[in-house]
């Protein structure tokens, strides 16, 4: 047990590319769970490029290139994973004494997750012709037709999850590059609320539909929490300041509950917590699976406030732990926000 906690609680930079490699491995999972309940993947997302004539890949098919692709990522990742792991306890001391800048342990630590991300950046983009098509147009989100429009949505929504251990890992990165340090980890790591807030703004404009400001208003609520990092990195002195605390968990609990109520009622269309969807649309998977979703996915909106209210100090199971159940949490999104679409899909025409 310890050995995995090991695993997971591994240097910061690295942890950005363990959770892309889970990351792959949960959309397996959630193609696979999706299939078994008979959702036709296909109908809710497009799978190829607009413009091609050919037939859409089946369910089966799908699943079996993402979980080929899941074990050439693991195959290539895992044993980078486990040598960055030994140059950071081999190399620890040396890069917390005062050597020179640019040393050889220091290049290693810092250029070798670097390497890492980008490779499994290119694998992912590469991976899907129409990952691609929508990674190159990302902010310039195309409304129709909808299969097209979701596939904008979970790259951009899913980004937002990575804010943290981008944070993270552009902080330590950015030491290589620039000294003394700036705050550009914090500007890079603002871009995917700014991409969502712009995409709604976008659709807004041709649409003229009220609920896209409110989605806009969801991702500006990310804005105030970045504010306060960069506020408390000039001024260390106000965490203890019991007013900006005051402030800062106010902030906190809106954008939660913003983000919580607009995940069930919105994204997930469920009216409501307790009939769910009944006399409304009809649900794919059995009653309890809503209830445990519903539950679960308000636990980890409001994980932060353990540590917070001060119940632990930085973590409940191990250091960063809110990074890998946002993780989980967004895969579980996922999952409901394609169901939610693929009963609210129109029907064909006989």
């Amino acid at each position: 047990m310890t050995d995995l906690i090991e695993f997971f609680n591994c240097p910061t930079p690295q942890r950005l590319n363990l959770l892309l490699l889970g990351s792959i491995w949960l959309w397996y999972g959630i193609l696979r769970y999706l299939n078994s309940y008979k959702v036709n993947i296909s109908s809710v997302l497009q799978i190829k490029l607009p413009h091609d004539m050919h037939p859409s890949p089946t369910n089966r098919q799908l699943i079996q290139n993402v979980q080929r692709f899941a074990l050439k990522m693991s195959r290539l990742m895992i044993p980078l994973h486990i040598t960055t792991l030994f140059l950071f306890h081999r190399f620890q001391n040396t890069t917390d004494s005062n050597e020179q800048w640019g040393t050889l342990p220091f290049l290693m630590l810092h250029l070798f997750p670097l390497c890492q991300l980008l490779l499994l950046v290119f694998f992912i983009v590469q991976q899907s012709v129409i990952t691609r098509y929508a990674v190159k147009r990302l902010p310039l989100i195309e409304s129709k037709p909808t299969q097209l429009r979701n596939v904008y949505i979970l790259l951009s929504d899913s980004l937002t999850s990575f804010t943290r251990p981008l944070i993270d890992f552009l902080l330590f990165t950015h030491s290589l590059f620039s000294r003394p340090h700036t705050d550009i980890d914090l500007l890079l790591s603002s871009l995917p609320s700014f991409i969502r807030i712009f995409q709604c703004l976008r659709e807004y404009q041709f649409v003229r539909n009220l609920s896209l400001l409110g989605n806009t208003l969801k991702y500006t609520c990310n804005l105030p929490i970045l504010i306060f990092t960069w506020y408390l990195r000039i001024h260390p002195e106000m965490l203890s300041s019991s007013k900006f605390k005051t402030f800062q968990m106010l902030f906190l609990t809106v954008n939660s509950t913003y983000s919580y109520l607009w995940d069930i009622k919105m994204d997930w269309n469920i009216p409501s917590f307790i009939s769910l969807r009944e006399g409304h649309n009809k649900m794919v998977f059995k009653r309890y699976t809503y209830y445990f979703a519903i539950l679960t996915n308000l636990i980890l909106r409001f994980w932060w406030l353990w540590i917070f209210l001060g119940k632990y100090s930085k973590f409940v199971f191990f250091d960063e732990e809110l990074q890998y159940l946002e993780i989980l949490r967004r895969a579980q999104w996922v999952i409901f926000k394609l169901e939610s679409e693929y009963i609210s899909r129109p029907m064909p025409k006989s």
